[in-house]
């Protein structure tokens, strides 16, 4: 088995849905999240030829859906790496998110399948299985989704 060697790297950009800081690590110089400075991220991604953004996702971060569905719009390349929580969603329904938004964007979509995270943030999101759980969920989560 042989690794194929792309034409060209796909780089993707970060944007910052849960706000910006000149410092890392710091609210020093911090940014709240404005749907125009996401937009100026996204334009001078696509305008810059990055391959997309990832649109993280997390208690403190706008739902990176809906920024996609907002973004997807305004740029003309560039693609959204969006996530898919097995357990917080059901499959069905992401399947249709996923089908929606892609079609949308004229195929920018991008899937981040996210299994686990912070321990403090899933309870929060009423998820209470252990690690090995979560990946038996995963795996029949995207046996439905698929």
């Amino acid at each position: 088995m042989s690794a194929e060697i792309p034409d060209r790297i796909k780089v993707l950009w970060f944007l910052p849905t849960h706000g910006d800081s000149r410092y890392l690590g710091t609210s020093e110089g911090g940014r709240a999240v404005d749907l125009d400075y996401l937009t100026q991220v996204a334009q001078a991604a696509d305008t810059l030829g990055y391959y997309g953004v990832l649109l993280p996702t997390g208690r403190s971060c706008e739902d990176s859906w809906v920024v996609a569905s907002a973004l997807a719009p305004l740029t003309k390349r560039l693609r959204f790496l969006v996530a898919v929580r097995p357990g917080l969603q059901s499959p069905t329904l992401a399947a249709r998110m996923t089908a929606t938004l892609d079609r949308i964007s004229n195929g920018r979509l991008l899937i981040n399948v996210v299994t686990g995270g912070d321990p403090l943030e899933n309870k929060g999101d009423g998820i209470f299985l252990s690690h090995a759980e979560r990946y038996e969920v995963t795996q029949e989560f995207l046996q439905v989704y698929k």
